[in-house]
């Protein structure tokens, strides 16, 4: 990015007020940190649900004890400061109006000029209609809030660049090839459907070439943004596989386990770990700063394109077509980085990346009793077992393999 062009982005975020949903995932926490440590923003309200006993003001400050915001308390005089600009607004997405108040809502629509849609469940193997219900329905509402916003000058929607990964050409355009009456008329039809049963019969037939619900779900997201918000500045992002962080603002900062980190940890823990893949195919990876910084631009590209009274909703695949790195060189740069003797232990006997679902089958039995016997020893000592909410029925497949959630344990 050159500098004139940095310049207008820094001008664009200049005294602006942000809103952001998806705040206490993975990429929304490094975009939070961004806009606070680098971007002179005047406020940024955090759209949050009440989960359990945590109401959305004490979710926000278990967000900001992260290692994450360390870099902006100790490198930052003003960092109190720059905190009292985050306001968390507590929400019900469930809920059409959002369960907002009136006063607030009329103050989010006067105030708010950029926003950034994050919110998503990424759960690959949720039923359909729970997966359209999170990814489609209460984007719909989001967007619903903002389209009274009379200040708003730009409104990104995360979506996924496997949101059509049943095509072998992606272009950074809309693709509305749902099927089945459109996403209208399936989500009517499940609505319909009191049965269980009936639905996860139907789900596989609707699903089609697609691996899982979430990216079906992402492409309805998709086609509703384009056909019921098209009146907004409003544009699609589309980020491939987001890992750690490379420098900003902790170099390596993750906190999850999902893609790649899902067979680093347990290796570098001398654990046995597994995926399936085919190690020829090349991967999209980026690191989750530079996914952020892409994200900050895209929105100010929106204002401009909204500017120009465009029609067509921008579309950006946040991809590199450059990229020559295969599955197989991915992997043998995770073994590089162990210590000598993990590095033969890992590569021989302890990671196994396999093309063959039989193999990839045994190989599930081997995580799943590693499981066991640790859960074994965390009782034996006092420990309560590890939550490993993604152990059953999940889809090796998705993604080609890319994305394989492990049974981990710790």
């Amino acid at each position: 990015m050159s500098d004139a062009c940095g310049s207008k982005v820094l001008e664009f975020y200049q005294d602006s007020v942000v809103l952001i949903t998806g705040a206490s995932g993975f990429l929304g926490k490094v975009l939070l940190e961004k806009l606070l440590r680098c971007l002179d923003a005047r406020k940024v309200y955090v759209l949050i649900r009440r989960k359990r006993d945590y109401n959305a003001q004490m979710r926000l400050e278990q967000i900001l004890k992260s290692l994450l915001f360390d870099r902006l308390r100790n490198e930052t005089k003003a960092a109190k400061g720059l905190f009292e600009k985050i306001e968390a607004v507590e929400v019900n997405f469930e809920r059409d109006d959002l369960g907002l108040e009136p006063a607030m809502r009329d103050r989010l629509r006067s105030e708010v000029e950029v926003a950034f849609n994050l919110l998503a469940s990424v759960n690959f193997n949720e039923a359909l209609d729970q997966a359209l219900e999170t990814n489609v329905e209460c984007t719909r509402r989001v967007l619903n809030l903002l389209s009274g916003a009379r200040r708003i000058k730009a409104v990104v929607h995360v979506s996924t660049f496997y949101s059509n990964c049943n095509r072998t050409m992606i272009e950074e355009k809309i693709y509305d090839d749902i099927g089945f009456g459109g996403y209208d008329n399936i989500k009517s039809t499940f609505a319909k459907l009191q049965d269980d049963k009936h639905k996860q019969f139907l789900s596989p037939v609707v699903l089609g070439e697609f691996p899982n619900s979430y990216t079906f779900s992402k492409k309805c997201a998709e086609v509703v943004v384009r056909d019921k918000f098209g009146h907004l500045p409003v544009g699609i992002f589309r980020p491939p596989i987001v890992t750690s962080s490379y420098r900003e603002p902790v170099p390596g900062w993750i906190d999850n386990f999902n893609g790649p980190s899902g067979m680093v940890v347990p290796l570098s823990q001398g654990l046995y770990s597994a995926a399936l893949l085919d190690s020829r195919k090349k991967p999209f990876i980026v690191p989750v700063d530079f996914c952020v910084n892409a994200l900050l631009v895209c929105a100010y590209d929106v204002s401009k394109a909204s500017a120009t009274k465009t029609k067509t909703i921008p579309v950006y695949n946040y991809t590199d077509d450059s990229n020559l790195w295969t599955w197989g060189q991915v992997i043998n740069g995770f073994f590089s980085g162990l210590g000598p003797i993990r590095k033969l232990v890992a590569k021989y006997f302890t990671g196994t990346t396999t093309d063959n679902p039989l193999r990839y089958a045994i190989c599930k039995r081997i995580m799943m009793f590693q499981a066991f016997c640790l859960d074994l020893i965390r009782t034996f000592t006092g420990k309560e077992k590890i939550e490993r909410p993604y152990r059953a029925k999940f889809d090796p497949n998705a993604f080609q393999g890319d994305r394989d959630r492990l049974m981990l344990v710790q």
